[in-house]
């Protein structure tokens, strides 16, 4: 773990029998997995007997509390065929409530107002709707108000400090197949921000645990065997808020950070392009400067020196804090007769950007967008401005540049690169940028999808340009000694060839302190805890469970099966999109002539 810089994620196949109306699914599952082994592993033999014995038999729960039941419900009908399918007595109260994303701020917290014992359970599936049109205004328009009314869901939920758990429902938001994207158009990003704004909020709402579900964009009427999984996932006793699934007709799923090694499956250099233009989005910042300079590295290193860079914002203006790194490019690129220069571009419109590719006329060889805004707040202290200052500099700028990269051609594009965030899988105070940032992982997959370049880069820390650099001894110490310290730019320089030689659409550059991760993953006494835990086990160890206690079935269900990443029978979805057509095409290019390389 120490020394790489280079995380995936990928979705696990992992399936559970269906919820009960005793909520003893996964005491069943756990009791089936240790009667059927003729080994038992070391990690449960404490709890079971041999096989020469009695089997293993848990004690019997008593039955699940029934739950209150706030409903914000989808027009397409996945709400109304999960309860239709829900277990048998479940509910005492529910109230749904249809075309939602009309509501105001006020409509809200009355509905949250109107249990005076509070909600048991808040559903919130607004995200499945698809917008009026596929165009970029219309997705815009409809993606904003499904996250002013989550984020309005999450201020209420803090605020009644009652709520037991969220439920958040969506369709195809991480689908990676061509066929699903070229029927459902770009509004299969719908419901994206809401993955990276309730991975953030988990860490506010510590009390709260948030259940994420991602089933089928397309879901045929009268389904009940996919309306029952979901069902299932909704009621889960032992699970719920532990894992982000996707209920899919292959299976259900749960995701997991992984190391990259297994996924280098080409190991390709990336290759400049030998003529056009390549531009980056914030281009006067500290990272779009440090990117520029790489640029030039890999240029000087592949003898590949036809193009040129322009460096995009809006003022022009390099601070005194970047000048230095400005001036290196400058000579560094003036010994490569290379041209590079500061440009004015506005990403916050369409017609800005629609200038630009004009202004290019079709040379554009790579574009980088790291461009972006923080507007960090606790929830508490959170407004709507917030997120559309968010929004608008990062996901709203690169759907006006998808779109018109649809329109504009430029057959020499070779790469397009959005700066993505580790904050998408969670950081206190980001709710907003988190959710911007899950929405440009989408764009990109749909962009794959679709046969269109593009990667997304989920940094985490750097160290050597921007705030970090100017933060007191005292501040930088803390950071490194946190889970995920600052790392240096040759560190995270080195993690971005890592991840460009998976050919995944996006993947995490951070750097692990070790020792420290290992701390974090220690502690299981709320969901939200489990859910931490639960994501990153493929790549820290995890305590083996103390006990049989009901909290602790998953760990003992989840350790029994083993690593899945390790595991050669194991599915992995984004392995099985991306890296073994990969490994194929570079067998079919390389075979065994070694002579070639």
């Amino acid at each position: 773990m120490e020394g790489h810089m280079c995380w995936p994620v990928d979705w696990f196949k992992e399936d559970l029998p269906l919820e009960n109306k005793d909520g003893s699914a996964l005491d069943s599952a756990v009791e089936k997995m240790v009667n059927q082994s003729t080994h038992i592993p070391r990690l449960l033999q404490n709890f079971a007997k041999r096989q020469t014995q009695e089997p293993l038999e848990l004690p019997r729960p008593d039955p699940p509390a029934k739950l209150s039941v706030l409903v914000f419900s989808d027009s397409f009908g996945l709400c109304k065929g999960m309860f239709e399918n829900a277990p048998e007595g479940r509910i005492s109260q529910k109230k749904v409530v249809e075309n939602c994303l009309s509501l105001t701020q006020e409509d809200v917290a009355k509905l949250f107002a109107e249990s005076k014992k509070g909600w048991d359970l808040v559903v919130f599936a607004a995200g499945c709707d698809a917008p009026r049109s596929n165009a970029v205004p219309d997705v815009i328009e409809q993606s904003s108000a499904v996250s002013r009314l989550y984020f309005w869901l999450l201020a209420e939920a803090q605020r009644a400090d009652n709520v037991k758990g969220i439920f958040v429902l969506v369709r195809g938001c991480f689908a990676e197949d061509k066929k699903t994207h070229s029927k459902a158009g770009l509004g299969i990003t719908m419901g994206s921000t809401l993955f990276g704004m309730s991975n953030s909020a988990r860490m506010e709402l510590e009390g709260v645990p948030i259940h994420f579900c991602d089933t089928e964009y397309f879901v045929q009427e009268g389904d009940s065997n996919l309306y029952a999984r979901l069902a299932s996932e909704l009621f889960r006793v032992n699970t719920f808020g532990h894992v982000d699934v996707r209920i899919l007709n292959s299976g259900r799923y749960v995701q997991r950070r992984i190391n990259s090694t297994p996924y280098e499956a080409a190991a390709k250099a990336f290759p400049m392009p030998p003529e056009g233009v390549i531009a980056i989005s914030g281009g006067n910042g500290a990272l779009g400067l440090v990117m520029g300079n790489w640029l030039l590295d890999k240029a000087a290193e592949q003898g590949v020196t036809g193009f040129s860079i322009q460096f995009l914002s809006r003022s022009m203006k390099i601070s005194d804090q970047n000048l230095q790194q400005w001036q290196t490019i400058q000579s560094k690129a003036a010994k490569l007769n290379i041209p590079v220069e500061q440009a004015r571009m506005d990403m916050s419109s369409q017609e800005g950007i629609d200038n630009f590719l004009r202004g290019v006329d079709g040379k554009l060889a790579g574009f980088i967008h790291s461009a972006g805004v923080l507007q960090d707040s606790m929830l508490m202290n959170l407004n709507w401005d917030k997120f559309e200052t968010v929004f608008e500099s990062k996901h709203y700028a690169a759907l006006y540049l998808h779109d018109g990269l649809e329109r504009f051609s430029n057959p020499l594009l070779r790469f397009l690169w959005l700066f993505s965030s580790t904050s998408v899988y969670g950081n206190m105070g980001q709710i907003n940028y988190s959710g911007s940032n899950a929405f440009l992982d989408a764009l990109t997959r749909h962009r794959n999808a679709k046969g269109r370049i593009c990667m997304a880069v989920q940094w985490g820390a750097w160290g050597d340009v921007g705030m970090a650099s100017t933060m007191s001894d005292a501040m930088r110490l803390r950071t490194m000694n946190s889970p995920m310290p600052y790392f240096t730019n040759p560190e995270g320089l080195a993690g971005l060839e890592k991840g460009l030689s998976t050919g995944l659409p996006y993947f995490s550059v951070f750097k692990f302190n070790p020792h420290v991760m290992l701390q974090t993953v220690q502690g299981a006494d709320h969901p939200n805890m489990c859910h931490y835990r639960n994501f990153y086990c493929e790549v820290v160890p995890t305590p083996m469970a103390p006990t049989l206690d009901r909290h602790h079935l998953y760990t003992v269900f989840r350790m029994g099966r083993g690593p899945q990443s390790k595991n050669p029978n194991a599915v992995a979805t984004c392995k099985q999109a991306y890296i073994n057509p990969a490994a194929a095409q570079n067998d079919r290019e390389w075979g065994e002539d070694f002579r070639q390389w």
